[in-house]
């Protein structure tokens, strides 16, 4: 699961030991979280509707804020995973980022993305993920995911190479 927005500049903190007795006082088991980005894994017979709905509302009541939660199976994590185009071309992984949205976005708002002139970001579409290489690193870029989010109407949140690759390994 994948948590939008949550301790970014000191906003909208959630600390990762709390959220996992959260989570673990749910329908969630077996929880673990990776760095203060909002990264879980957990396993639970629940379906990932069900399971976001959970976490939204219990992080809502324990929090007082609303946090987006993207919840993905394992199969369909490293699914997104292996399918990044510039991580297949040999581009170095610590320029490679994952944006995953929430819904799919519709292909007009997909060209309005492709508008923004922004030198050295790439991204392709797959599905419900657009894969970045960003040539001059994430820092500085045009493409973040506040412009995805106002381009494409649609949540989303982004996730680097390292960050991917220790989620999938945490799930299998």
């Amino acid at each position: 699961m994948l948590l939008r927005g949550i301790n970014v500049s000191g906003h909208r903190k959630v600390p990762m030991k709390e959220l996992k007795t959260l989570l673990e006082s749910t329908r969630f088991e077996k929880v673990q979280t990776y760095i203060q980005s909002g990264n879980v894994t957990f396993e639970s017979d629940e379906n990932a509707e069900q399971l976001q709905k959970i976490a939204e509302t219990s992080i809502k009541e324990h929090f007082g804020f609303v946090v987006k939660c993207l919840v993905l199976t394992a199969d369909e994590f490293v699914h997104v995973f292996n399918q990044h185009p510039y991580y297949k071309q040999g581009l170095p992984e610590e320029k490679l980022y994952y944006t995953l949205l929430f819904d799919a976005p519709s292909p007009e708002k997909i060209l309005l993305l492709k508008e923004v002139k922004a030198a050295g970001e790439h991204f392709q579409l797959k599905e419900k993920t657009l894969y970045f290489y960003y040539e001059n690193g994430y820092g500085n870029a045009k493409i973040s995911n506040p412009i995805v989010e106002q381009k494409l109407k649609v949540f989303a949140t982004t996730r680097n190479w390292k960050t991917m690759k220790t989620l999938v390994e945490m799930t299998i």
